[in-house]
Formats: structure tokens, sequence, C-alpha cells
């Protein structure tokens, strides 16, 4: 089957895209394999009309079910490989199939891939009481001992960020980078504490964190951490043979008015672009490159029904 969009990733945005689009009346298909970081998301806080919180899992269920109402398709494929055709189109290749599926327009929304420590208890404790994202979760630690975890000069710069909302911040060198005698004096002027050895193990309630446990033995009585390693990587590596920047970073440089790349026919959204990490934005995102994608999908439908 020819589609008019194929969307890779069933994140956030790429479901929003998919909603928008099928609700344009369009063959959508959306290759997922079911991962990402909204997957480990147990409460956003910060979504309009979720004063409890809600579950990245929880999003995309809904957003699933919403898409396949108004006839969009979801597969549960990997892609493996993309190709143009002669006519601008794509040809998508995945593990399952033989032949490729083909599309005549392409929304990458492929996401991030977060360096998690292999830590006991981490993923009951992540969305919970532990954090990625100072923009999304720095409230969470207002009156609350806290611990960053990570590697430095990463675990000073998120403190930093997070020195507007707590000062009981921990710094937590598990990576065990080298702290030179300046980086030393300059925690110290601010006030972070330093634990410059490994976590072995987080002590936590149905994963509301209640201590670290280190590799001396001792245990650190911390209520809230957050997470600084490098190494967070966008996934946009089946992008890397068309004609599209990026950034020093390896995000995905688009229009910021379309959300289209460099590649016609090709748009990325969600954490791959260019952009502040947040759920909100990936769903403006999905539904700003589905206006766009409509538009071009008419011109082409109108060009086409001329040559006839």
């Amino acid at each position: 089957m020819r589609y008019d969009t194929i969307i890779v990733g069933g994140g956030i945005g790429g479901l929003q895209t998919a909603i928008q689009l099928a609700r344009n009346k369009r063959r959508v298909a959306v290759l997922d394999v079911r991962g990402g970081r909204s997957t480990v998301a147990k409460a956003y806080r910060n979504v309009l009309g979720f004063q409890g919180g809600v579950s990245g899992e929880t999003l995309r269920r809904i957003g699933r079910e919403q898409a396949v109402r108004y006839g969009a398709m979801l597969l549960q494929e990997e892609v493996v490989r993309l190709e143009t055709n002669g006519d601008g189109s794509f040809y998508v290749y995945t593990k399952l199939r033989t032949d490729p599926l083909q599309s005549r327009t392409l929304v990458m929304a492929t996401g991030i891939c977060d360096p998690f420590p292999d830590i006991p208890g981490i993923g009951e404790c992540l969305g919970i009481s532990i954090f990625l994202c100072p923009d999304c979760d720095g409230y969470e630690t207002v009156a609350q001992n806290t611990a960053v975890i990570g590697a430095l000069p990463q675990a000073l710069e998120m403190a930093d960020e997070l020195s507007f909302y707590t000062s009981g911040i921990c710094i937590v060198n598990h990576a065990r980078s080298e702290v030179e005698p300046a980086v030393k004096h300059e925690l110290a002027r601010k006030g972070y504490r330093l634990a410059d050895e490994k976590v072995t193990r987080l002590l936590h309630v149905d994963g509301a964190l209640q201590s670290l446990e280190l590799s001396s033995g001792r245990r650190l009585d911390v209520t809230r951490a957050f997470l600084a390693f490098p190494g967070a990587r966008p996934q946009t590596d089946l992008l890397r043979s068309f004609s599209i920047r990026f950034n020093e970073k390896g995000h995905v440089q688009t229009n910021p008015r379309t959300k289209e790349t460099d590649h016609p026919n090709v748009w990325a959204v969600g954490d791959i672009a260019e952009h502040s990490q947040q759920v909100a934005i990936a769903m403006g995102d999905g539904a700003q490159a589905a206006i766009w994608i409509q538009k071009r999908l008419r011109d082409q439908d109108k060009q086409l029904a001329e040559r006839r």
C-alpha cells in the first residue's frame, strides 16, 4: 500500500501528527518499536489538563486509540532504511518485510536515547522521584533534599538549574569523573555537597526515593534525584543519507514555521528536533507539521489532477 504519510516513531509527537493527518482523511501509518523517553515518564505534571500528572504510557495509549479511531494504521515494526524514489516519494524498509512500504511524505519522530545508569531501583523511581529535565520537574525538588547523580561537569550544570528550587543539593559523582581543585572550590562556594563515589542501590517505597546507598556503604538521605550524564543521543541515523542539517548535538534543524527539513517532503518532530524537550512542544510540533503536510499533499493532488 502506498501511504500519504509514514511516521517513524510512535511517541507523543508522532501520534499527534498521526491524529491530525488521519482527521485530514489521509492514509497514515505509524511505525514504532515501543520505547523512548516518554515510556519512562510516570507522571508528567506540567501538561495542561492533568493536574495530578499523567504517565507517558497513558498518553501514548490514548494517542494510539485516538489515531486508530480516525483511520491511522499502527505497525509495530522497526525501520532499518529509508530511500527516495524518482518521483520524490520514499521507500521505507523494515526488519519484518521483504518489500518496502511506500509513502509520499515522511515524518521522523524517533526521539532521544538516554544513557541510564545500571543502578538497582532506578526503573521504579524514574518519573516518580528521579527525573531528567529540570524544566519539567525542577518544581518537584522544592523543600526536598536532592541528589544530582551523574558526571562532571554535567552534574554541576544540573545543580545550578535546580538551585533555584532547593538549597539541599548533593552532587554524586557516579561516573567517577576527575574533579579538579577549581571545581571542588566552585562546588563549595555554591554550597553543594560532593559524594565522590558510585551509587550502588536506590532505597525507595513504591518509587518514592528515601536514600541512596553509596559504594563506601554509607547512605545519603535524599527524597529526589536528577540524572546528569553525557551521551543522550538524538536517534537520527536513518536521516544521515539525506540532505539534512544537524546542529552540534545531532538534533535535526527544521523550518521553524513548517517543521520540514531541508530534504523535501521529510519532516522532523519531537525530541530529535532543535528545541526544548517538552511533551507540549512535541505535540505542537506534530500538529504544526501535519498542517503543512496536508498543504503539500493537496498541492500534489492538484498537480496530479491537472496532468490527467
